[in-house]
């Protein structure tokens, strides 16, 4: 790139988004300075949401088999080569630990990455990221990963793999994501140092990200609040508020008697482990259930991961109901200011499967940093390629062993 001032880098930072959901991803890499031309997302739901804040961006808003690369760059105003950057999460429920059924390579929605090759090989980008659940990296004892690492290869991207931990960059939740991360430009890939965590700044609180929200009670419906009166405000709340006069999303999963019972008696940090036998009934099988089923958030301390909020019952760490949707969304990292659409349910799901904006920042803004060449610092740490330019069993291994892959 010919300009390399932060401006004129900057203003050639465009990207597209494919498997976009509502949107997570396109906003970290946003608030990290890119523009986004296109995204493909074949939900309703997800795309509705996604085009109300974005109304300027291309949404295909169809299965992405079905579309041709060649017509979304006409459409969206470029030519193969000149995107910076191309992102995505390809449907990741094949490739979580948690699915312990169809976790294969037989699941045919642990394919859905060929899709974002066929994207990737017609765009060529100078940079790519795939985004995704941390169990990509051991589905098939890393065969996966084996398979993305030598596609990128063949398509000349030098690639790497970071695995990033959401509370360590601000997201008040723990939550690991695996980045892979490649370009053809032999840039360096820069591992993101965090910043909050043992022997840094401490890690953003459930209290601190949603203490100043309306109380609510299970089933509350009423969408759009005023904000509660509060004399002091936290610095995230003061973020996430930034630019809202009024609240939304203040939806909360109605539940039943005793539902609301076994609420009453688990603590913070306690989950249906707590919930007495003669409340239990249906969750009297332990097998069925996991430590995130029935848990009560603690405040001083960041989320338990914002999966399937409602399915697991996740509990407000003071109030006897579940998350409402902006609750969650504020855990998430998504700005007040965000809207998301449809039912209840429709918007639970679209929160729980977003990517952390906050956490796709930093990838954007370590993408950034590389193509102004600038030196690591004291706070980075250059990271080991994927495997670019060597196709022997002995080097794959060995790229695997550099991030993490055994």
């Amino acid at each position: 790139m010919e300009d390399q001032t932060i401006e004129g880098v900057r203003s050639h930072f465009t990207a597209a988004d494919l498997f976009a959901g509502a949107g997570g991803l396109s906003l970290g890499f946003e608030q990290g300075g890119a523009t986004i031309v296109f995204a493909v997302e074949r939900d309703a739901n997800a795309a509705r949401t996604y085009r109300a804040n974005r109304t300027d961006v291309k949404l295909f808003d169809r299965d992405i088999r079905e579309l041709d690369p060649a017509t979304c760059m006409t459409s969206a105003g470029i030519k193969s080569g000149e995107l910076c950057v191309l992102i995505g999460g390809p449907p990741c429920q094949g490739f979580s630990e948690s699915n312990k059924r169809t976790r294969t390579l037989e699941n045919p929605n642990n394919h859905y990455y060929l899709e974002y090759f066929r994207f990737l090989a017609a765009l060529q980008p100078q940079w790519f990221v795939i985004e995704n659940v941390a169990g990509l990296k051991t589905l098939a004892g890393g065969a996966l990963l084996d398979r993305i690492a030598e596609q990128a290869d063949q398509l000349g991207y030098t690639a790497s793999c970071l695995q990033l931990e959401a509370s360590a960059f601000g997201v008040p939740q723990v939550r690991r994501r695996l980045f892979i991360v490649g370009n053809r430009l032999q840039l360096p890939i820069i591992t993101p140092q965090p910043i909050f965590g043992e022997g840094l700044a401490k890690p953003v609180t459930v209290q601190e990200a949603i203490g100043d929200l309306p109380r609510l009670s299970a089933g509350a419906a009423i969408d759009i609040l005023p904000y509660p009166s509060r004399s002091k405000l936290s610095d995230y709340q003061l973020r996430m508020r930034r630019g809202s006069v009024s609240v939304q999303g203040n939806l909360v999963t109605k539940n039943s008697p005793l539902v609301l019972k076994r609420y009453e008696v688990i603590r913070p940090g306690q989950n249906w482990e707590s919930i007495p036998n003669r409340l239990l009934k249906n969750y009297s099988d332990a097998s069925r259930c996991h430590t995130g089923i029935y848990y009560r958030l603690v405040a001083n301390q960041p989320s338990k991961v914002i999966g399937n909020f409602r399915k697991n019952m996740l509990i407000h760490p003071s109030q006897h109901r579940g998350l409402s949707v902006r609750e969650a969304a504020r855990i998430q990292s998504f700005p007040d200011a965000y809207q998301f659409t449809g039912s209840i349910g429709f918007q639970q799901q679209q929160v729980a499967d977003a990517v952390p904006p906050l956490l796709a920042k930093v990838v954007a803004q370590m993408i950034l940093s590389s193509m102004l060449q600038l030196p690591p610092g004291n706070k980075q740490a250059r990271h080991r390629s994927l495997g670019r330019g060597s196709r022997t069993k002995g080097s794959r291994k060995s790229a695997r062993r550099a991030v993490g892959v055994r």
